[in-house]
């Protein structure tokens, strides 16, 4: 398969994912503020769920964009985080409807690691298959790494005191790689451009 056509399903799949959470909202009767603070925390699941999506495809776009050569681990490999990333719209409004529950909560946050740890295998495969992927994952090697420890602390306070951490620690992360990222990318750019005035 060629890579434009797999990157094309992709984010095809993944534009249905981002906004199908909305038409699970049951729109109020009412029309004042406090008929609307009953979505206020499925309003902010949905929020949280998008943008970190969203930080997600920009990466792997990013990503894909210097990928030559793909095979069938790849793909399924990309199905399968497809498959997790499917599910969000479900775990988001279980969660956003019942916030102090620890079930909806794990479930929620497991959904987030299994996409995390699925993505990061494919980008690992990918590394194997592409010298320009592997030099990438190097420089972001320890956002990776950084990116899951704040998840798994978010899902261990959440858990144990306050479910509500777990989404608390998903903007964190999502924060923090999009700021890392940017910084990286940027000194990378200004290494090149040094190198072009200096020849």
């Amino acid at each position: 398969m060629k890579k434009e056509r797999f990157v094309a399903f992709f984010d095809a799949v993944m534009a249905i994912i981002m906004t199908i959470v909305v038409l699970e909202f049951v729109i109020p009767s009412g029309t004042d503020w406090s008929d609307l603070r009953v979505l206020a925390f499925q309003i902010i699941a949905y929020a949280v769920s998008f943008f970190w999506l969203g930080s997600l495809w920009v990466n792997i776009h990013d990503l894909w964009q210097d990928v030559e050569e793909i095979d069938r681990k790849i793909l399924w490999t990309n199905i399968v985080m497809l498959f997790f990333a499917s599910m969000i719209p479900f775990f988001t409004v279980y969660f956003g409807r019942n916030v102090s529950a620890a079930i909806p909560a794990l479930l929620y946050a497991a959904d987030i690691l299994m996409i995390t740890i699925t993505n990061e295998i494919s980008v690992e495969l990918l590394a194997r298959k592409n010298e320009k992927i592997r030099l990438q994952t190097k420089r972001f090697r320890i956002s990776v790494i950084i990116d899951i420890l704040i998840k798994s602390i978010g899902v261990i306070i959440g858990l144990t005191i306050f479910p509500t951490t777990i989404l608390i620690a998903i903007i964190f992360a999502t924060i923090f790689t999009i700021v890392y990222r940017i910084s990286k990318n940027k000194k990378t750019a200004d290494k090149k451009t040094d190198c072009s005035l200096i020849v």
